[in-house]
């Protein structure tokens, strides 16, 4: 029963935000909607014409945020807000900040880590001071939970993959991790000088 109990509490811990964020969005295309029905007219649906004003405020917004106050606007909100619903710290890292590397030049690394007398696919989302590691192992098939810990660099292996297929391969039970790492493998063997 605990582990039930355990079972739903971390599936909804995933589930409920990305539910909520789905709901919002409908909701905003439904008002959009509603506002485009006159605009549209008999020429297009109302629905291409909402999502098209969706995607406009979107565009609209994010040139807004590059502005000096825009920034200080956005600081503001993360801080009092966004900061506070589940899982948008990842999403975030996962986005702008890790996988281009605009947080002070951290990324987001995929990597084997090494545990006990085996490798397991993580991702690298920190380093301390001292280099050693910030590790997020990930489970399978859902990668958005899982274990943290904190490895001496000698403990993990980076792999110069992309991020979307590593954890795609994470979420398929480890199916076409195969393909990555032996690829990675190659590319570092074929860059390795060749002693002679």
């Amino acid at each position: 029963m605990r582990t039930l109990r355990r079972a739903l509490i971390e599936g909804a811990m995933v589930v409920l935000p990305i539910g909520a964020i789905v709901l919002l969005i409908l909701g905003i295309v439904h008002k959009l909607q509603e506002a485009a029905d006159p605009l549209a007219g008999s020429y297009v649906h109302p629905t291409l014409v909402a999502v098209g004003m969706l995607v406009l405020l979107c565009l609209l917004v994010g040139q807004l945020i590059q502005s000096a106050g825009g920034r200080w606007a956005r600081r503001l909100l993360e801080d009092k807000l966004f900061e506070k619903i589940p899982g948008y710290r990842l999403v975030k890292a996962l986005t702008s900040d890790g996988l281009f590397g605009q947080d002070g030049g951290r990324v987001i690394r995929p990597a084997l880590a090494s545990i006990e007398d085996g490798q397991c696919p993580a991702l690298v989302m920190d380093e301390l001071d001292d280099g050693r590691f910030v590790v997020f192992v990930p489970g399978s098939p859902a990668p958005m939970s899982g274990a943290i810990y904190i490895f001496t660099p000698d403990r993990v292996s980076l792999l110069d993959v992309p991020l979307l297929p590593f954890m795609k391969a994470i979420s398929s039970w480890g199916l076409g991790l195969r393909e990555l790492v032996t690829t990675e493998a190659a590319s570092r063997q074929a860059a390795s000088p060749v002693p002679g």
